[in-house]
């Protein structure tokens, strides 16, 4: 190849920066071709590359990527964005909060680490229709993204929110972390009701998995919102457009999140 060729219109050559993504499992992500589109649109020589990593050789691969100066930025899926939160990296104020990590950029010394699921979630439920305000929420997940996903929940005005985890642990740190900024925020029994029921667990994602909350939670009329990707209709989802349920799939919040991942990475387009 010469540094004039493309790839179905993507350019990738000698000069070409990359982006990996990291996850375990990979397969079902869905980031890599649209934001590397989205970034070649801007004029930016970039690729996002899937890389299956399991999370004890997290810590390991990132001190190898460093090294690759060609290197920009790293994508965080599950289930590593609360291990790498909790490496020796540089985290900014929603990460911090959350402790939790979905992208990376490379510093001179070392990795700085912000968590854009939560905003990106509130904003694809927003552009569904569904306003956040006032509303009351029933999660089922605390981990990077249900942490990330009910902070912005809380900021965006949600009435209350209840959550619900298989780890106790989990589930009452993220309770107590509402709480402490002032929100309404208790142990949810995963069957009750709430107008927004959300999957922010992987619960979904491999044939035979059980549904993350029992279907007593799902009623005609309240929305049901995941973060899975792959498949696109879960079963959850499957069941709740059955009860007469609005339903937001998982790649809203991606598609919401592809522009603030090309503005953190390469910084924001100018007018």
């Amino acid at each position: 190849m010469t540094t004039n060729d493309t790839l179905d219109g993507l350019r990738l050559d000698g000069q070409t920066t990359v982006l990996g993504i990291i996850g375990d499992p990979i397969a079902q992500v869905k980031a890599p071709l649209p934001l590397t589109r989205l970034l070649q649109a801007r004029g930016i020589n970039a690729v996002l590359v899937p890389l299956h990593v399991h999370g004890g050789d997290v810590a390991a691969l990132l001190g190898a990527l460093h090294a690759v100066r060609n290197v920009a930025g790293i994508v965080v899926t599950v289930p590593h964005k609360q291990r790498v939160a909790g490496l020796s990296i540089e985290l900014m104020p929603s990460a911090r909060q959350a402790q939790a990590v979905n992208v990376l950029r490379r510093t001179s010394d070392g990795w700085q680490g912000d968590l854009l699921d939560g905003a990106g979630f509130v904003a694809g439920l927003s552009r569904n229709g569904f306003d956040v305000k006032g509303r009351s929420v029933g999660m089922a997940g605390a981990g990077g993204a249900g942490s990330a996903i009910g902070l912005a929940l809380a900021a965006a005005g949600a009435a209350s929110i209840d959550v619900h985890d298989v780890d106790a642990a989990k589930c009452a740190e993220l309770v107590e972390r509402l709480r402490a900024l002032g929100h309404a925020a208790s142990h949810w029994d995963a069957a009750s009701p709430r107008e927004l029921v959300v999957n922010a667990t992987p619960m979904g994602m491999k044939p035979g998995d059980a549904l993350p909350f029992a279907l007593s939670a799902i009623q005609a009329g309240q929305t049901v919102a995941e973060v899975i990707m792959e498949p696109a209709t879960t079963p959850l989802l499957l069941e709740a457009q059955a009860r007469g349920a609005r339903i937001v799939h998982g790649r809203h919040m991606m598609n919401e999140q592809l522009e603030a991942m090309a503005d953190f990475f390469f910084g924001e387009v100018q007018p």
